[in-house]
């Protein structure tokens, strides 16, 4: 599955517009209508035809279309709007009285059969749609499309259903709703893996999927045959759409077994730079570490908080058919405890009940890498909604998983073989390894966390300090691999402790960049995400806590700008934000117009807080963005640092809801004109964070690396000067 730009959210705006209105013109078959009205320039019709609801929209942008009515829920469509923000809909259905849940009016199928095409120019989509009340949501149920159909790829849960899989998952959209009210609410998604334009989908078991998800359910308004098309143009007959309410359940042919790979291997995950589709399980997270049964690189599955929590990933019916038997292994290892039980666990759905079914299991004693290893494990007949996952006996002890491997029944497949190191200085736990959980310990104890540090290999500078300048070279030596020498005294002046032994001394007149850009392909396109005036009240709950932890999980960076006398008080939110590995910069003691002050007074509001932001992270040598963006040659003359403005707005401070920044972001990533800018946002507002908590994926999946202000500039080699503006690359 391709996403592009979250255009799906903006369609469903004026969907919602349309829907708002009343029902109330009734038709027959073979009525036919046409938007715009040559008569009357109308843009939409809707009423009862037959006894299923009806309605036919086109956005005011322009182009044109037009629907006529079949028997029963039939219909004809075609459209044309190859414009900017060109928006159609046709569809039909049954509406629902909302008094009762959707998951409690018992089975609702609908079956379709559509001839249905569109151009390769904009996107189009055949699928179901509706609303719950009370909560209010907004659903979909996309079988086939177009050039393009949201989702999260990889990042989804899958469940089966009707014989096929779908990726459901939900996202937060700002708009319109049925009720006439403009609010921010959910939209539930399901997605056909396979497409198809004709079949019996059984709706009620999508609302199951999701209610057994955590999305919460509300009354049911409507389940319609939708086809919509954006920026495209296209066609579609749709010869039968007929809904049932009760009844008995559809049944669905048997699936035939997928060919057996060549080299046996269905599944193989050895986390050499790629999690995979591995995910947390739980409370449980996930991350690359250089912990590894072989190779370099292993998984870390660390906050556990119960025994079930751990490292999983979702398993396809079309791929593992239930009732076939297939090899598993995965290779375990922990260094929390003396001993500790691993299980390898097969959870799914059968029968209406959940069932969880061992696979394998082994004892694993501390720093022992063990084989979790089944090589003829069948997987129950009438499974579905699976999930292989990892588990331990202890319910918070961390550890680690690598070489996951499904084969063809009866394959051998081999135990790794430890690839742990011996090392003293990095050893932040004493454990005998230097790894990714050092950084973690090491974290939490500079974030005044009741930790245990072994105090001389947590002194990687060997000053008699454990600080930042320590986290900074950890990190380097851990997630970096870098083989240079330890730095064995803090510099000072001319030389950064996180940077290589070689780095250049500083330039006159030139800013001290000491990124690190290791990590970042300078080929690619980029964004430098930057929010100010921070720091809040309200911890990792609060609009700056989802930021981060958005930016956190998703391996993106950015820069902060921090307001000198908001920091009291508010101390730990910078602390998280460093140790992270994110940008700490400038905005001033009191947020005023530097363009109002004199020279002294400039030097004292950088300065300032500048001392403030020194005190808390160990760091100097701060970017710094102007309040209101102010600046004149007297704050150019004076700054004594890069002066950051912007080249791309977010427009939150003006009040652009979350979906317009969206809408702004993914045109912007579509045409190229975020490609190296800097982004002026604020981590003051929830509609903000809303909208980094969907785009920071979403730009990923579009190619962007998101990174701070000073990584841009370094890995494309720009050297910033003191006293100049910068707005981007370019």
């Amino acid at each position: 599955m391709r996403r592009k730009n979250s255009l799906l959210g903006l369609l469903t705006t004026f969907v919602m517009c349309a829907t708002m209105l009343p029902m109330s013109a009734s038709a027959a078959a073979g009525d036919k209508f046409t938007v715009p009205d040559p008569a009357t320039g109308r843009h939409q019709f809707t009423g009862e035809s037959e006894g299923s609801s009806y309605e036919i929209w086109l956005d005011q942008t322009g182009g044109s279309g037009s629907m006529t009515l079949g028997k029963g829920g039939a219909f004809d469509t075609e459209w044309s709007c190859e414009v900017d923000k060109g928006n159609f809909l046709a569809r039909r259905g049954t509406t629902f009285d909302r008094t009762k849940k959707a998951t409690d009016i018992g089975t609702i199928t609908l079956d379709y059969a559509a001839e249905y095409s569109a151009s390769q120019k904009g996107n189009s989509r055949l699928c179901v749609y509706g609303w719950f009340v009370e909560p209010l949501v907004e659903y979909y149920i996309i079988e086939d499309w177009v050039n393009w159909c949201p989702g999260p790829e990889g990042a989804s849960q899958v469940v089966s259903i009707d014989g096929a899989d779908y990726e459901i998952f939900k996202v937060m959209h700002t708009g319109p709703t049925i009720l006439g009210t403009t609010e921010t609410f959910p939209q539930y998604f399901s997605v056909r893996k396979s497409k198809r334009t004709s079949g019996t989908i059984t709706v009620s078991d999508h609302f199951a999927a999701w209610q057994k998800a955590g999305f919460e359910i509300g009354n049911l308004t409507e389940v319609a045959l939708n086809v919509e098309g954006w920026e495209s143009s296209g066609k579609a007959n749709v010869t039968k759409s007929e809904v049932t309410v009760g009844g008995e359940r559809p049944t669905t042919e048997p699936t035939e077994p997928p060919t057996e790979p060549a080299d046996g291997y269905y599944l193989v995950n050895d986390f050499e730079g790629s999690a995979g589709k591995w995910t947390g399980r739980g409370d449980a997270a996930t991350a690359l570490s250089n912990t590894a049964a072989s190779g370099d690189q292993g998984l870390a599955v660390t906050g556990r908080t119960d025994n079930w929590h751990g490292a999983a990933i979702d398993l396809s019916t079309t791929e593992f058919i239930p009732g076939n038997a297939y090899s598993f292994s995965v290779m375990a290892m922990q260094d929390a405890a003396a001993s500790d039980n691993f299980k390898l666990t097969l959870q799914y759905s059968a029968g209406g009940e959940d069932h969880y079914d061992t696979i394998a299991e082994a004892e694993g004693a501390k720093g022992e890498w063990v084989q979790l290893s089944n090589t003829s494990f069948t997987i129950p007949t009438g499974a579905s909604n699976m999930i292989l996952y990892v588990e331990a006996d202890s319910k918070t002890n961390s550890f680690f998983i690598d070489d996951a491997a499904i084969a063809v029944k009866g394959t051998e497949i081999a135990a790794s073989a430890s690839g742990s190191t011996k090392s003293s200085k990095g050893d932040v736990d004493a454990n005998g390894k230097v790894e990714l959980l050092d950084i973690v310990t090491l974290q939490k104890h500079l974030l005044g966390n009741k930790t245990t540090v072994n105090k001389d290999n947590t002194d990687m500078n060997d000053d008699g300090v454990i600080d930042v300048f320590d986290l900074a070279l950890l990190k380097r030596q851990i997630l970096k691999k870098n083989s240079e020498p330890a730095i064995t005294q803090k510099q000072e002046t001319t030389t950064d402790p996180t940077d290589p032994v070689t780095e250049p001394v500083r330039r006159e007149g030139y800013w001290y960049n000491k990124a690190d850009v290791s990590w970042i392909d300078a080929s690619k396109p980029m964004v430098a995400f930057a929010f100010d005036d921070g720091p809040v009240a309200g911890g990792d709950n609060s609009s700056a806590g989802r930021i981060q932890t958005a930016l956190s999980k998703n391996n993106a960076h950015a820069t902060f700008f921090y307001w000198g006398n908001r920091i009291a008080g508010n101390e730990s939110e910078i602390k998280r934000a460093h140790s992270l590995g994110f940008e700490i910069a400038n905005h001033t003691w009191t947020h005023t117009d530097l363009r109002q002050l004199d020279a002294n007074g400039i030097k004292n509001e950088i300065g300032q807080c500048a001392a403030k932001l020194t005190e808390i992270t160990g760091e100097t040598d701060f970017l710094l963005r102007p309040p209101y963006l102010g600046v004149n040659a007297t704050v150019q003359a004076n700054a004594g640092t890069p002066l950051i403005n912007c080249g791309f707005d977010s427009g939150d401070w003006n009040q652009a809801t979350t979906q317009q920044m969206i809408d702004k972001f993914m045109n912007g990533a579509r045409d190229g004109s975020l490609n190296g800018k800097v982004i002026l946002m604020h981590e003051t507002y929830d509609s903000t964070a809303s909208a980094v908590e969907y785009l920071v994926p979403a730009l990923q999946q579009q190619g962007y690396q998101i990174v701070s202000v000073s990584e841009m500039f370094k890995a494309k080699g720009v050297d910033l000067k003191n006293g100049q503006v910068y707005n981007g690359l370019s």
